[in-house]
């Protein structure tokens, strides 16, 4: 994990890293060739690009991958605002004089031109506050991106934010790609400015990391996913690699498990069985053979109580439960959760292990992923989370669901993600992942884990039910609540990023992740990995 820092941060990593021996250029050096191979890995073959360049560091280190993109066949022009000419900067003087740099004049004919458009103009000191002519020339970009398609890419930062806070100028470059160098920027990963970022890629340049304490904002990375994915020895089986029940299905909603369900199986739970009304078998198990499945009663008196014991019976039979996707909140629903948890409204927690109320089982003290509708019913129950407090949860709401059960209007929550995430963390001493923006698990320590990405393809139906089945396959292989959300994030960010590189933006629904979730756990996975 990296700790998402301040620009004052980024700072004292520069400073230590010329400290140790290196030198600026060595820096900017590096985040040239960083920059210049990003945009080579997305270009079929070499063409124009526009460069727009600083008076500072930031544009140095797009002149910089100017001339690496010109000494792989590229032709590279240069708008410049308020720099006369390249300057110190560690390239080639015959590739720099290679560079074309345009009258300003022409920068609208240049950007008709381009093949990629690229922002260097101002990096980490910039702030919300555009000059009128960087904002014409943005404008002209955005417009070209419209129309042409022209690929936006920003160097470190789009320009016309400020990285500390998010606060975005309505005028702010929007990149399809942030080549973020050396620390990721906290203020990138916040809205308004996380709308102009794009994807973002992390280039590391050397800099040393500030360490990730407890109460600290993190960025989660692959490279944390790779350490945490358990090892399969070649004699285990289907139970010894993580057994999950899905609990869920309204007959509105019987989608929600079957997402759910698929998205577990494709993140390598080894058995998953949904708990699911008898009617809803037949639809779910004919184009999802490979679950398994325990019927639940409909339609009869008493069905939430005999729901509820047939789950119970079946509990110890598996790694984790994940409980509400499409449950619905009519009856027998409310009766049921009451008693597969072991409440009913109690204001006051009695001796545990014992009865919380007349006619109720134990209370619930196993390992759970609680989605949708389990946390619209866990919202009505008075002080839940001290009655439940040896379950060990993961709760996965959208801003209303965590609304809902802070008690808080939803534009408090949407207002302060990150603050309202680590709150219901800390209150409920659960891991909360809250699903808006970058999604965040907020640990019950007050640190915060920020996923990779964030990409407008997520707003579709599914897309919730596709990440709570993934964290829940990976609480049941053995994964930590912390490290089994976290993991999710990423695995779910990059099968999010392939499936849109697949089917545009516009056309991905949530069965598309699902496809992707088996190459993203590839990329990270050595399926030869033996366990010790």
């Amino acid at each position: 994990m990296l700790k998402l820092c301040r620009v004052d941060e980024v700072r004292r990593a520069e400073e230590a890293a010329v400290a140790t021996g290196r030198s600026v250029e060595d820096l900017m050096a590096a985040a040239g060739l960083g920059v210049a191979l990003q945009i080579m890995k997305r270009a079929a073959s070499p063409g124009t690009a526009l460069f727009l360049v600083g008076p500072g560091n930031n544009g140095g280190d797009g002149l910089v991958a100017a001339t690496h993109l010109v000494a792989r066949g590229w032709r590279c022009l240069v708008w410049a605002w308020r720099r006369g000419e390249p300057g110190e900067v560690p390239a080639e003087r015959a590739l720099l004089n290679q560079l074309i740099w345009i009258d300003p004049a022409a920068v609208n004919s240049a950007i008709a031109t381009a093949d990629v458009i690229v922002d260097a103009v101002f990096g980490i000191g910039g702030k919300p506050a555009l000059p009128d002519e960087v904002g014409q020339v943005f404008d002209a970009a955005w417009d070209a991106r419209v129309r042409r398609r022209t690929p936006l890419v920003a160097v470190d930062t789009p320009s016309g934010i400020d990285c500390d806070t998010g606060e975005a100028d309505p005028r702010a470059f929007r990149a399809d790609l942030t080549v973020m160098l050396g620390l990721p920027k906290i203020g990138l990963y916040r809205p308004p400015a996380l709308r102009h970022t794009g994807v973002i890629e992390l280039v590391d340049i050397g800099l040393p990391a500030p360490p990730v304490e407890p109460g600290a904002v993190a960025l989660v990375m692959p490279e944390d996913v790779r350490e945490w994915l358990p090892r399969r020895p070649a004699d285990t089986h289907k139970r010894a690699v993580g057994t999950l029940l899905i609990i869920g299905g309204a007959p509105t909603f019987y989608g929600a498990p079957r997402l759910a369900a698929g998205a577990a199986l494709r993140a390598g739970a080894g058995l998953v069985t949904l708990a699911v009304i008898r009617s809803l078998i037949s639809p779910i198990a004919s184009s999802l053979p490979e679950v398994t499945f325990l019927p639940l009663p409909e339609g009869e008196l008493g069905a939430g109580v005999r729901m509820a014991e047939l789950v119970r019976e079946a509990l110890p039979r598996y790694d984790a439960v994940l409980i509400g996707p499409g449950l619905g909140q009519e009856p027998p629903v409310p009766e049921f959760l009451a008693r597969l948890f072991g409440l009913r409204g109690v204001p006051r927690p009695i001796g545990f292990g014992q009865p919380a109320a007349a006619g109720l089982p134990q209370r619930f003290r196993g390992r759970a992923v609680i989605d949708a509708d389990g946390l619209n019913w866990l919202a009505t129950q008075p002080e839940w989370w001290v009655q439940i407090r040896e379950a060990d949860l993961i709760l996965t709401p959208h801003p209303g669901e965590l609304a809902r059960l802070l008690q808080v209007e939803t534009d408090a929550v949407t207002a302060d993600p990150w603050g309202r995430a680590a709150e219901a963390a800390q209150r409920f001493n659960q891991h909360v992942v809250l699903k808006y923006g970058h999604a965040t698990v907020g640990c019950p320590d007050g640190t915060l884990l920020v996923s990779p990405q964030v990409h407008p393809a997520l707003a579709t139906a599914g897309t919730g039910d596709v990440l709570a089945g993934l964290i829940a396959a990976l609480a049941a292989q053995g994964l930590g609540s912390r490290e089994a959300a976290a993991a999710g994030l990423v695995v779910g960010s990059q099968a999010m990023l392939r499936a849109v590189a697949r089917t545009g933006t516009l056309g991905l629904i949530a069965g598309d992740i699902i496809e992707e979730i088996a190459p993203a756990l590839a990329a990270l996975y050595d399926p030869s990995w033996q366990g010790q």
